[in-house]
Parts: structure tokens; C-alpha cells; sequence
């Protein structure tokens, strides 16, 4: 295509000795894509259209790191209603990475069972090399799958709650830092949470427990973990639109509709709205990044206001 003469691009400043010099907001668009070159990272959790782990895993790829995305990608056996990705979800999002020019891997597993998770992580490590940058966003409640009030509900749905939201946590960070101390590297985990760690929420008693623990288990590996340069934080967001939260809008629905779903932001959240999945994947990527380096042991609010504690 041949040039032609005019003002600059935008993205570009004249320069009086040469050749357009980048601008300020190009060279941070290009700062940003080598935010985490040369890192590899793990995603859990990462397959879900509308996500927060899919868009964590798409973020830290457009930042330069190659990523390993763990997912369940099945249904729950015993928790058919609760919502998951599929392996076709998981596909997606695995080219959606390669197409960005960097390398991914699909790995399945249940977060909960020990095996699994070590298979998997065994898996990424053997292909992309040593996880340095972990995400671990499964987790969730649901139909069959915790939500309820705690005085009916079924041991069996209160433990499954724990195990994916808690346990689970806890075994994809050690399975990972175990890595990470073996090469001789640091590196820097974020877990999610939730404002439901740090707030009571009818009927989602279990949940709310196992993420109140998840911020108490960040702050013991920060602790444990720091000597070996190994930062650990966690972040609590809102009320998020996803799919696991508003599928087909049926949470504004819920609330009776618009007017309804702006009744409920005018009363509970003081920047009057959702939030996305993207903003809450910029909170755990910064908190991923070099421009964290001070912070540890962390449970950094992304609510929009709805929770200040």
C-alpha cells in the first residue's frame, strides 16, 4: 500500500531530527505488552465465556506471558444446575492466546483433587516451562452447589463449596510455588476472593466461609512465602457481570428488570454499576506485575464501592 503525505498518524509525534517519534500513549501500549514478557502463567478457571479467568488469561497474554489455562471444562457430576465452562470453551480460549502470538495450553482438572491438579500443573511446567504468575479464579456457588441457608443445607454442597473455592486454592499454590522454589525463581500469586469474604450474604453462607478463608490462606503463604521472593495477594470483587453471576441477565432479572436492577445500584453500590470481568482481571494483573512489587498478603477490593472494608 503506498504512502501517502498528510499529518501524523495518530499514535505518532513529529520529530524534527527523523523519523515520527511513538507517543505517550503508544509507548504504553507498549510497555504494557511487555509487562510480563518472558513470564509463564497458570490460570485457573480460565475457560468461561464472560469470565474473569478468561479474561485474566487473555490480559496477561496481551502483556507477553505464554499461559496454561486450567479449567474443569465438564459439569459438576453431583452439581449438574452449577454453570461451567465447556472443552470447546476451553479450545477457544487457547487459540484466542496462540492468535495473540503466544503460547497456551489447555489443561484439564478439578482444582479439588490433589491428583488432578498436579497432573495438570506437571503438564503446563513440562510445556511452557516454570509457572512464575498464578491466577487462581475457580470457584463459585450456585445451584447445588452451596447456595442456601446454612441451617438446611447438605453437608455434601457446604464441603463441595470449601473444597473448590478453598482447597483448591491451596493446592494449585502449592503445586505452583513447589515449582517455583525447586528453579530457584520467585514469583507472585493472586487469589480470588470476594467482598463476600469480608461481608455475610444470605444464603451464600458457605461460600462467603470458604472466601473469608481464602483471604486467611493468602496471608499465611505471604508469610511463608515471602523469603523465597514469592508475593501472594488476593482480590475481592463484586457484583460482577458474568455468566456465572447474570447468565442471560437473569440476576437484573431477578432484581425485576432495569428499573429494578437500578434501584439495586443506587442503594448497594456507589459507582452505580456491574462490574466487568475485564476490570477485575486488571486488578489481578497488576497485582501480578513488577508495579506491585510491594505488596503482599493483600485482599484488594474491586467492587465498585460496594465494599470499603
Amino acid at each position: 500500500m503506498a504512502e501517502t503525505l498528510g499529518p501524523p498518524a495518530a499514535g505518532t509525534a513529529p520529530d524534527a531530527d527523523g523519523p515520527a517519534a511513538p507517543s505517550a500513549s503508544a509507548a504504553a501500549a507498549g510497555a504494557e505488552s511487555a509487562m510480563f514478557g518472558g513470564k509463564v502463567a497458570l490460570v485457573t478457571g480460565a475457560a468461561r465465556p464472560r469470565g474473569i479467568g478468561r479474561a485474566t488469561a487473555l490480559r496477561l497474554a496481551r502483556g507477553g506471558a505464554d499461559v496454561a489455562c486450567l479449567d474443569i471444562a465438564r459439569p459438576y457430576d453431583d452439581a449438574p444446575l452449577h454453570t461451567t465452562a465447556s472443552a470447546d470453551d476451553l479450545d477457544d480460549v487457547v487459540a484466542e492466546i496462540e492468535a495473540l502470538g503466544r503460547r497456551a495450553v489447555a489443561v484439564r482438572a478439578d482444582v479439588a483433587d490433589e491428583a488432578q491438579v498436579e497432573a495438570a500443573v506437571a503438564a503446563a511446567t513440562d510445556t511452557l516451562g516454570t509457572i512464575s504468575l498464578v491466577a487462581n479464579v475457580a470457584g463459585g456457588s450456585g445451584p447445588g452447589f452451596g447456595l442456601g441457608p446454612l441451617v438446611s443445607l447438605l453437608a455434601s454442597e457446604f464441603h463441595r463449596v470449601l473444597d473448590v473455592n478453598l482447597v483448591g486454592t491451596w493446592l494449585v499454590s502449592r503445586a505452583c510455588a513447589n515449582r517455583m522454589v525447586a528453579a530457584g525463581v520467585g514469583g507472585r500469586i493472586c487469589n480470588v476472593s470476594s467482598q463476600a469474604g469480608k461481608r455475610a450474604f444470605p444464603f451464600l453462607g458457605a461460600y462467603c466461609t470458604a472466601k473469608a478463608a481464602v483471604i486467611m490462606l493468602t496471608q499465611g503463604l505471604a508469610t511463608e512465602l515471602g523469603a523465597v521472593g514469592i508475593a501472594v495477594n488476593a482480590v475481592c470483587p463484586g457484583t460482577v457481570d458474568t455468566d456465572l453471576i447474570n447468565p442471560d441477565h437473569g440476576f437484573e432479572q431477578m432484581l425485576g428488570g432495569a428499573e429494578g436492577l437500578e434501584r439495586y445500584l443506587q442503594q448497594e453500590i456507589p459507582l452505580r454499576r456491574l462490574q466487568s470481568a475485564e476490570e477485575i482481571a486488571a486488578t489481578i494483573c497488576w497485582l501480578l506485575s513488577d508495579s506491585a512489587a510491594a505488596v503482599t498478603g493483600e485482599a484488594v477490593n474491586a467492587s465498585a464501592g460496594q465494599t470499603m472494608v
